[in-house]
């Protein structure tokens, strides 16, 4: 992977939304913007959603399945979003499905990353942390889905980009109530797109979740793009 030509920088894009529907049959491509499509995010209340989805209280994958299955298709530029440290994710079927439905690409979202300490420790020792993430996203990248990687560190960033990530997304992590915490996270988030952008070619935006204020302006002007909750 070579370094991004200083002649060629990345053009600014579009702002991306996570949504629990996707655009309506009668969409034209001008009048769609890419989209990353969460059907689960409805079953969750608002103000947990960052962290809930992370939780066994819902089947993240199983909601897209069911969506899919239920005859909804897609328009260009839709992504979805798949937990991908799921143990039961079979990747061929999901890639098929996916494919079946006019989905071109995939993301993982909600990103196992934003567990931390000592609980992050014990997802890695039992092989379901951010090693599997990657290695889930080059599976999909060989079945021939675009992946679009969220990454809370820049290691992490590189690490999504050596399987395959045509593009990345960098979370600043859930938004904590205490706002000297945001501020915190903000920081490292304009730290790690500042980190990256020499390192790769591809575009870098930032995700903004809702609690999040202008404690992440400085890390929107470093990015490319930015992905909000729709």
């Amino acid at each position: 992977m070579g370094n991004r030509s200083d002649t060629a920088p990345v053009n600014p894009l579009s702002e991306i939304a996570i949504s629990a529907i996707l655009p309506c049959p009668g969409s034209s491509h001008e009048s769609c913007p890419p989209q990353i499509f969460a059907p689960w995010l409805a079953e969750l209340p608002v103000a947990q959603r960052d962290l809930l989805a992370l939780l066994p209280v819902l089947d993240v994958n199983g909601a897209i399945c069911t969506a899919l299955n239920g005859g909804q298709a897609a328009r260009p530029g839709v992504t979805a979003a798949l937990l991908c440290v799921d143990p039961f994710l079979r990747v061929r079927d999901m890639a098929a499905l996916l494919k079946a439905a006019g989905i071109g690409g995939v993301t993982n979202f909600p990103t196992v990353q934003v567990i931390d300490g000592v609980a992050a420790l014990g997802f890695d020792s039992a092989d379901l942390g951010a090693h599997r993430e990657a290695r889930m996203l080059a599976r999909f990248a060989e079945e021939g889905l675009a992946v679009t990687g969220f990454a809370t560190t820049a290691q992490n960033g590189q690490r999504l980009l050596d399987h395959g990530a045509t593009a990345l997304v960098v979370h600043p992590g859930p938004p904590s109530v205490d706002w000297r915490n945001r501020a915190i996270a903000a920081r490292h988030a304009a730290d790690t797109l500042q980190t990256l952008r020499p390192l790769c070619n591809v575009p870098l935006r930032l995700f903004c979740p809702d609690a999040y204020g202008a404690e992440l302006d400085p890390a929107r002007a470093l990015a490319d793009g930015l992905v909000r909750y729709a």
